[in-house]
């Protein structure tokens, strides 16, 4: 383990990827309050392999609530295209600490100190699920350091009537109860946390339960499905943080979309019940008409093939 500074970040190595060409290595690094931000980054090539300066793009992934899953799904892709990947932990998930008096529209400057202690002055993003309000108030606020937004099955504001109406069931139940009643929505997440502890092959399974074939087909790879094991395990086992996240996604952003200007787009699968096609078309409507490309017959894994086209994109690039 190397520490750059007695402040800095510090990296280490930890568990596989779907892909053995992009290790994951995780980082820590202290930010001006005083809180703690833990983050993983994906490379392809060891600081030993490495000649001369690397002007390789970076691209921050925000995923759903504790998840790393995109950016490990997203790992093989990005080592191809020459990306590397940095996905960072929000509140209380990993070690970075808990902040219950911080909202969404607080990221940005979290943002701001990631990019700063990966060296680099911008990077693009690609978003997901609950990831994506983060995506956007970052390339809100920080015009000069985000080239490119790219999201894949992204969630539209759930204040907005129309958008909490079509968004998938067991999404529209947890954020009613984080609006009428968040201890019982506390309740139910440690319930499912346990169960996740004891078999977390069966909380897998329950995840995957009605996937479109284009889904399940994508989880036959057994380094896929061991990571989407890994992934249901890791977002269940931290409960209180869970129910967090989902409390911020049930009240207003607090992100003025019309101050994205950096191009963006987005891919949703036509089978995705939980973010559908309808969320998407609503924040392409309300930033710049930005393109919408829906994936046939997939849900959420099954845009895995779409996720070159997305990096390419969100590093600066066009599809």
């Amino acid at each position: 383990m190397a520490t750059e500074t007695s402040t800095g970040p510090t990296h280490m190595t930890t568990g596989p990827t779907a892909d053995p060409r992009s290790a994951e290595r995780v980082g820590q690094l202290r930010l001006p309050d005083g809180r703690t931000l833990s983050y993983a980054t994906f490379d392809a090539e060891s600081d030993a392999e490495r000649v001369g300066p690397d002007d390789r793009p970076w691209v921050v992934v925000l995923d759903g609530p504790g998840s790393r899953g995109l950016a490990r799904a997203a790992a093989p892709a990005a080592a191809t295209l020459g990306i590397r990947l940095a996905a960072p932990d929000r509140a209380g998930f990993g070690a970075t600490s808990e902040a219950s008096d911080r909202g969404i529209a607080d990221w940005p400057a979290d943002h701001a100190a990631l990019l700063d202690a990966l060296g680099t002055e911008c990077a693009g993003i690609l978003g997901q699920s609950g990831g994506t309000p983060y995506a956007l108030a970052a390339a809100a606020a920080l015009r000069e350091r985000v080239p490119a937004v790219a999201l894949v099955g992204a969630l539209a504001p759930l204040e907005e009537p129309a958008n909490m109406a079509t968004a998938g069931r067991q999404l529209r139940g947890g954020v009613k109860l984080a609006r009428r009643a968040p201890w019982l929505l506390r309740l139910v997440l440690r319930g499912a946390a346990r169960g996740a502890r004891k078999d977390p092959e069966r909380a897998a399974r329950k995840v995957m339960k009605d996937a479109p074939p284009a889904d399940v087909a994508v989880l036959e790879d057994p380094a896929l499905w061991a990571l989407h094991v890994r992934v249901t395990a890791e977002i269940l086992g931290r409960p209180a943080a869970l129910a967090g996240e989902i409390g911020l996604l049930a009240r207003a952003w607090g992100v003025d979309l019309a101050a994205v200007t950096c191009p963006v787009a987005l891919w949703s699968g036509e089978c995705d019940e939980t973010h559908p096609t309808a969320h998407s078309r609503w924040l392409a409507a309300r930033l710049g008409a930005a393109p919408v490309r829906v994936v046939p017959g997939a849900a959420t894994f099954g845009m895995l093939p779409v996720y070159g086209d997305a990096l390419r994109f969100a590093a600066g690039g066009s599809v």
